[in-house]
């Protein structure tokens, strides 16, 4: 009996894994704009611009700090 509810456990666990897997942009994405959509109705419109840009701009020069190279290729090709 316990090695029954065990494998429901097992199977139950890989069925939302598999969920996660495929619909994890979705899900990324959801969770992305609901952050935005919560900082717009709680600290305004200018201070979510300004949060999401200075964060752009950190991942950007953290992106140039671990890869140089791509990083100046990304803007050659935007250019």
């Amino acid at each position: 009996m316990a090695n029954n509810n065990n494998q429901n456990g097992q199977d139950s666990t890989q069925e939302v894994i598999e969920f996660f897997k495929t619909f994890k942009w979705r899900i990324i994405g959801f969770l992305a704009f609901l952050i935005i959509a919560i900082l717009f109705l709680t600290l305004g419109f200018w201070s979510t611009i300004l949060i999401l840009v200075l964060c752009f701009i950190g991942v950007g020069i953290g992106y140039t700090k671990d890869r140089k190279q791509d990083f100046l290729n990304f803007l050659n090709r935007w250019s």
